[in-house]
């Protein structure tokens, strides 16, 4: 496990990660008990980490592989699920997005679905009675935040921290290049778009509270540029959110609408509020004070 060290500073929204390897455990003497899906997932994995290494983790994964059994699409997710380690991630978000929206009150209508012609979105959700919005799901991981020259020279195999490595972070660049790249996904017609960001960067864009995703979006500056939002190209993406895991299994997210979409790309305004909500963790364990546990 690793942590931020003590006298990370941030200047702007460029920070110089310290990280400090935590105290070692050991991973043999830990008593993890899997579900049935977990198991056979771990007995038919490619990836060779230790995941899920806690407990907590292992409660969420059988949770997830039977909220995709309740929808007939743990056989059409599986393949990714046993693949490489990233693909595995990939996946585990886009199904952490989908519980997460379920939860929410948002149940998925249709999976894999098109709006724009040659791209499929990950899901669509139900908004309201014969109202839908489609959700595009995008993990950038901290492999992008690598420099061409570490690419090179082989960063991307070793492990994510590495003792004492420090590192710029451009949580703002990385945001616009996300939301860029899903843009063409949508036509702007109705269902209107949700673009969510949940990413494995050195340090979560979450993490960085609202700052980066305002300046990303909704905000001009000389620094920064003009925020997508502002721009007339982006006005059929209806909302962009940051979802991330805090402590534990905790699902967090927060979201900011486009105020300037067009009418049939615009998200429900309660739809964007709750996105911004307390805390939920899908874990059969105690609950904390301040958290949703999901039964």
């Amino acid at each position: 496990m690793w942590k931020l060290g003590p006298n990370t500073k941030s200047y702007g929204y460029t920070e110089t990660v310290g990280l400090l390897r935590m105290e070692s455990h050991d991973w043999g003497q830990m008593n993890i008990t899997l579900g049935p899906l977990t198991t056979r997932l771990k007995g038919e994995a490619s990836w060779g980490d230790r995941y899920p290494a806690w407990q907590v983790y292992a409660d969420e994964c059988e949770r997830l592989l039977q909220f995709l059994q309740t929808h007939n699409q743990l056989d059409r997710y599986w393949p990714r699920l046993i693949a490489k380690r990233q693909q595995r991630d990939e996946a585990l978000n886009e199904m952490r997005v989908a519980w997460f929206l379920e939860s929410l009150g948002y149940s998925v209508s249709d999976w894999e679905p098109t709006d724009a012609p040659g791209f499929k979105v990950e899901f669509a959700v139900n908004t309201g009675p014969h109202q839908k919005a489609f959700v595009e799901v995008k993990s950038p991981g901290w492999e992008s935040e690598l420099t061409e020259a570490e690419r090179k020279n082989g960063r991307t195999k070793p492990p994510k921290y590495i003792d004492m490595e420090g590192r710029a972070a451009g949580p703002i660049q990385l945001i616009q290049r996300t939301v860029a790249k899903a843009g063409p996904k949508f036509t702007g017609k109705s269902p209107p778009s949700l673009i969510i960001v949940s990413d494995d960067c050195f340090v979560n864009l979450g993490d960085w509270g609202w700052g980066p995703l305002q300046i990303a979006l909704t905000q001009n500056s000389i620094a920064w540029g003009e925020g997508l939002f502002c721009q007339f190209r982006y006005n059929h993406v209806g909302a962009v959110g940051l979802f991330w895991l805090g402590q534990g299994a905790q699902y967090r997210s927060i979201c900011i609408a486009n105020p300037n979409a067009i009418l049939t790309a615009t998200l429900p305004s309660d739809m964007v509020a709750k996105l911004t909500t307390t805390p939920m963790e899908p874990a059969l364990h105690s609950p904390r004070q301040g958290t949703i546990v999901v039964p």
